[in-house]
């Protein structure tokens, strides 16, 4: 019972802030509703700590806690860099790294405000963000996806995407399906159902908002569904339901910017394609260094993967890069963000 009431109380006290904020009260004073929630929960968390629960019941309403706790640091953090204090937030975020290592808005939060040594050292080696943060990141961004997307930053990504496919792929006749990784509200299925209506697209999103909403999505004014499924699964899982030799294309439109390390999407990209199988993908550049591994967690919050490493991944996995053209993919902060469209080809 103790448990599930501070729970409470620091999701109240959360609310609290965010409504003091809305109001237009001051920092100091929304600072005052999260410390009241850390000074009750501290000294409880130490005790619970030391001890051992035999019930199922108890363990859990300590671990809700727990990712209570993370999230008050988070919000602690967010509000010291509104303020300017961002040694501070960085106190706060690395309080929520502390009880859960791998929590994706605290690292997020970490690269967008830090060139310290010890957090360079924590993002430098962060190779994946948290799937719940990716899902959370965006459920919440589903309702204004494409307008502020396309109309506000530019994107240009799917048509990239699409365009080098259709490159790739002379004859389109031959080809069955495609699956469309963090298809997102169906910009990119939507270009390639418009062309080739016969293609059986099967997309996937970690969001459940944006499976929802891609469900949803008809080519033209009242045609046929984009998809003839959509899942809410992350691209490693989603890719290991097909059949070998079962898919002709993988798409991926600024997927891989939030996947990170990408060994494991490839390697199952190689079992489920057909001979001489496709995948197009975008990725965003940033500039590397000689001990540098090729894949790093940028300021903005996504990964940035260089030319060379996605050639390696490529070769290692089986596959043979067929295209890479240097594109702007977006817009942010009123600069061009720099990336590659990428077609590789699968060659054993």
């Amino acid at each position: 019972n103790c448990f599930v009431h501070l729970k409470r109380f620091i999701s109240t006290s959360i609310l609290v802030a965010a409504a003091a904020r809305e109001a237009g009260i001051s920092f100091d004073d929304q600072m005052s509703c999260l410390e009241a929630a850390e000074n009750y929960a501290v000294p409880v968390l130490a005790s619970a700590s030391a001890q051992e629960y035999d019930d199922e019941e108890t363990h859990m309403a300590k671990d809700d806690l727990i990712s209570e706790m993370v999230e008050l640091y988070n919000n602690m953090g967010v509000l010291e860099k509104k303020r300017g204090s961002l040694h501070e937030a960085m106190k706060y975020f690395r309080k929520a790294l502390d009880i859960n290592p791998t929590d994706g808005h605290a690292i997020v939060q970490l690269a967008s405000i830090s060139s310290q040594d010890d957090d360079g050292k924590i993002i430098s080696h962060v190779k994946e963000l948290d799937r719940g943060y990716v899902a959370g990141l965006f459920d919440g961004f589903s309702s204004r996806f494409e307008s502020e997307l396309i109309d506000v930053l530019k994107y240009v990504g799917h048509e990239l995407v699409y365009k080098s496919l259709r490159d790739a792929l002379p004859n389109t006749t031959s080809i069955d399906t495609i699956v469309d990784l963090g298809c997102g509200t169906g910009l990119l299925g939507e270009l390639i159902a418009t062309d080739m209506p016969w293609v059986a697209i099967h997309g996937t999103d970690l969001s459940q908002r944006m499976v929802d909403i891609s469900l949803e999505r008809k080519t033209g004014s009242g045609g046929r569904a984009v998809y003839s499924t959509v899942s809410n699964l992350d691209a490693s899982e989603f890719l290991s339901n097909f059949d070998e030799a079962s898919v002709d294309c993988v798409v991926a439109s600024d997927v891989f910017i939030y996947i990170g390390d990408v060994s494991n999407v490839l390697d199952e990209c190689m079992k489920c394609l057909v001979k001489n199988g496709l995948v197009g993908f975008t990725v965003e550049s940033y500039e590397t260094t000689d001990a540098d591994s090729g894949l790093r967690l940028l300021p903005s919050g996504r990964f940035g993967h260089s030319k060379e490493y996605v050639y390696q991944m490529a070769e290692k996995h089986g596959f043979q890069v067929l295209s890479w053209k240097d594109a702007v993919l977006r817009q942010q902060a009123g600069k061009n963000v720099n990336g590659a469209v990428v077609i590789l080809q699968k060659q054993r």
